[in-house]
């Protein structure tokens, strides 16, 4: 009984040396974050209006109003960023492979615009095709972008480094991922492209955050992008979002489609709505 009471006041005490430590300094401010208006962020370019990570998605986004063409990208064979969410072309394509293990030409030949599933009422043109990443950059080189590197390699986080410097975007991109050590390479091999932070960073913030303890979260990531919940469990929340600012992080929910959502994620203070239908998300925001 005794050793039980003893390990309490050390624990209390750890806790309170920890409360009293100094936090970390918060990262500088960029370019990249130029409006304190909530953004409009098109979830794979705007997926429910269009077909998704195709530029004719990203291009209706854009003429719609949106802020930000969010996208997922992998590396073909020869090198090569393509924009798509799955490892493969089998969905939403009428042809199948793993984007790892064909050319930029062969998945180029074949059509994305089956979208049967999520768009049985809708019919698209004939010649939406897979985009390269650079070709999304050379339509729209004075948008922003949200980029996530889907792979956990790092042949595809050295082609992103590569493309977003050359098309002098660095400014204009913030690079994500769900696999912090790909993060952590990236952020090593391309310092001057800013990051949000990976999963298991994510899952340290809250931690810290519940326990009242997030001055000690120490990042070089500029964003957080946060589900409302998760699993069942609760992640946003305004204490979140006040840590998050406090650390000079932007603070990106997703994904969110339902108007009732949207205005409950905006009055709570977040920074960007990431949405497969920026168009509700506008009319929200202009009313």
């Amino acid at each position: 009984m005794k050793g039980s009471f003893l390990t309490l006041i050390a624990l209390v005490i750890c806790y309170l040396l920890l409360h009293l430590m100094p936090g970390h300094t918060p990262v500088s401010d960029i370019p990249y974050f130029t409006s304190s208006d909530v953004s409009v962020i098109a979830h794979r370019g705007g997926r429910g209006l269009r077909p998704g990570n195709t530029i004719e998605a990203a291009v209706n986004a854009v003429n719609l109003g949106s802020d930000v063409i969010e996208l997922d990208v992998h590396l073909t064979a020869d090198q090569i960023l393509v924009v798509r969410h799955d490892d493969n072309i089998n969905t939403t394509t009428n042809g199948t492979g793993l984007i790892s293990s064909m050319s930029a030409e062969d998945i180029g030949q074949y059509l994305a615009n089956f979208h049967s599933v999520d768009f049985p009422n809708k019919e698209f043109r004939e010649d939406i095709k897979v985009p390269t990443l650079e070709s999304m950059f050379e339509k729209l080189p004075n948008k922003r972008y949200l980029i996530e590197l889907k792979p956990k390699d790092e042949l595809t986080a050295d082609a992103l480094c590569t493309l977003v410097i050359k098309s002098q975007l660095e400014e204009q991109v913030i690079v994500g991922s769900f696999h912090s050590a790909t993060l952590k390479y990236f952020r090593e091999k391309c310092p001057i492209v800013p990051t949000s932070i990976g999963q298991s960073e994510m899952v340290w913030l809250v931690l810290l955050e519940r326990l009242k303890l997030g001055h000690l979260f120490k990042t070089e990531s500029y964003s957080i992008q946060v589900p409302v919940s998760y699993g069942g469990y609760r992640i946003l929340s305004p204490s979140l979002i006040d840590l998050a600012h406090r650390l000079n992080m932007r603070v990106d929910v997703w994904t969110v489609n339902s108007p009732e959502v949207m205005r409950e994620v905006i009055n709570m203070g977040v920074d960007g709505v990431i949405t497969d239908y920026p168009d509700r998300l506008i009319s929200i925001l202009n009313h």
